[in-house]
């Protein structure tokens, strides 16, 4: 069978259009893909850390006692396995905001939740956030707020339905440029989920440079077992003023579509039904 091949685009360039990326978006600050295992850094077969695609944050190191190992795949793609005892954590402090601007959308696969505050991903620092259980034996997910960030302490619950043993879409932004104020939101699959806990108002800015986890919260003491696909994190905010949620969307699409779980987005979702371009 041929295959169809574009012999023009936009003013007589020949060229196919580049694919859709995450670095098409502006402000990238952190890319994390456990996807790409030439990213892990590794002691001869054992993975000691992760490194980030480009220059898109620094690499990360392992906290705790043991070390992550390969997951079943997802989509056909690699993902890490934490057992509850070790996560990602970086060394040093990373610029993840700007402004008090910050939005992040990762794909995880929480397992084994024994605690309210086991972490997807954390922040720390005397301004920061994590994104957590919100139930002691299932995953309904919320955003953990320090010193008072947002007009609550806890955004959340954020899923009507217990998440755990599944692979989930989670999104979190700290936006400002809305016309109904401040706000900080919180979504699972692209979607509120729970109409009366998916925002709150952002009050005190994020700290610019933080500390990352991933699969610890904040002091990194209690570790979340479970799988890791991919983490994005942005310094800026998730759109420009005409379409305010675009950048969020697009990071959305392009990894529900990169790992299989364009099924889990809204039926009113921009990226549905194709991924971005």
């Amino acid at each position: 069978m041929a295959l169809f091949t574009p012999t023009a685009f936009w003013a007589g360039d020949t060229s196919p259009p580049p694919p859709f990326s995450p670095t098409s978006i502006p402000n990238l600050a952190g890319w994390y893909d456990a996807s790409d295992t030439t990213s892990y850094v590794k002691s001869g077969t054992t993975i000691t850390g992760i490194s980030s695609q480009g220059t898109y944050g620094d690499t990360l190191g392992v906290l705790g006692g043991s070390n992550p190992t390969a997951g079943a795949t997802q989509n056909g793609l690699d993902t890490l396995y934490f057992n509850g005892s070790t996560a990602f954590e970086n060394s040093s402090t990373d610029p993840l905001v700007s402004s008090g601007l910050h939005f992040a959308v990762g794909v995880f696969y929480p397992q084994s939740v024994d605690d309210t505050k086991d972490s997807l991903w954390s922040v720390d620092a005397s301004m920061d956030y994590a994104i957590s259980a919100n139930q002691s034996s299932q995953w309904y997910g919320e955003v953990d707020l320090g010193n008072g960030v947002g007009s609550v302490g806890v955004l959340g619950p954020i899923s009507t339905t217990n998440r755990e043993n599944s692979w989930i879409i989670v999104s979190v932004a700290f936006t400002k440029i809305q016309i109904q104020g401040n706000y900080v939101m919180f979504l699972i699959n692209g979607s509120s989920q729970s109409s009366a806990n998916w925002y709150t108002t952002y009050i005190n800015n994020l700290s610019t440079y933080q500390r990352l986890r991933i699969m610890a919260n904040r002091n990194g003491n209690k570790k979340q077992p479970g799988r890791f696909g991919e983490l994005l994190l942005f310094n800026g905010d998730c759109g420009p003023s005409n379409d305010v949620y675009l950048y969020r969307q697009q990071t959305e699409g392009y990894l529900a579509w990169k790992w299989g779980l364009q099924g889990n987005l809204p039926s009113d979702h921009p990226y549905k039904n194709s991924p971005p371009t």
